[in-house]
């Protein structure tokens, strides 16, 4: 068994400072969307978030210009308040010790993982990073799962995932793999309809990793 970990929400729990990115982003240019609109951007990728935002298909280079605009203005303003999810260093050093293999597979841009792992001083707890630039669909779609998988040369069905997002929960099992989910964006009622097993955070979760080790089936 290998321990896929997404970024945003699991890693870290920053769903507020993108919200109030978008808001930003949105302001500049007259998009009157709401907070709540917002939010049901999490886990897609900023080619999927911009088109349904504008409304309108936009090519590589737009894409490209708007996301490096809006995640500049995420990076700005959570760098002051940037950490781990609770108990994650702890849990991640755990599993390294246990000989367990340890990837990351986000829908975010190579930006914001480097921002994400160099400012908690966590990268060198992953063997593989997967992130937005490697696939060309994001998730509900499996694709980015399967690619981890297939970098880590093991079978879906020997991944366990820690996701946040709805989409990125989809993404997941439709991948084939067990998924925990982490109730730090959604609410763990929300996370129940799609998983059975919910944690808050990492502190305390060496104790479930046999428990997670076992065969999902």
């Amino acid at each position: 068994m290998v321990f896929i970990f997404d970024m945003d929400g699991v890693i870290i729990d920053n769903a507020k400072w993108h919200l109030d990115a978008f808001v930003e982003f949105g302001h500049r240019y007259g998009l009157k969307t709401s907070r709540e609109e917002f939010s049901r951007y999490f886990g897609l990728t900023n080619h999927q978030i911009m088109d349904s935002l504008f409304q309108k298909k936009h090519n590589a280079v737009e894409i490209l210009a708007l996301a490096h605009e809006k995640e500049t203005i995420y990076r700005e303003l959570y760098r002051p308040f940037i950490k781990p999810v609770s108990g994650l260093p702890v849990f991640l050093q755990y599993l390294k010790e246990q000989g367990i293999t340890i990837a990351l597979a986000t829908a975010a841009p190579p930006e914001n993982v480097k921002f994400t792992l160099e400012s908690t001083g966590l990268k060198d707890y992953f063997n593989i990073i997967s992130d937005a630039s490697m696939v060309k669909r994001g998730k509900p779609d499996p694709e980015v799962y399967i690619l981890t998988a297939g970098k880590l040369g093991v079978p879906p069905s020997d991944c366990v995932v820690f996701e946040d997002s709805i989409a990125g929960i989809k993404s997941a099992l439709e991948a084939g793999m067990r998924v925990i989910g982490v109730a730090t964006t959604h609410k763990s009622e929300e996370l129940l309809k799609y998983v059975n097993e919910i944690i808050m955070n990492f502190e305390a979760a060496e104790k479930s990793v046999d428990c997670w080790l076992q065969n999902p089936n």
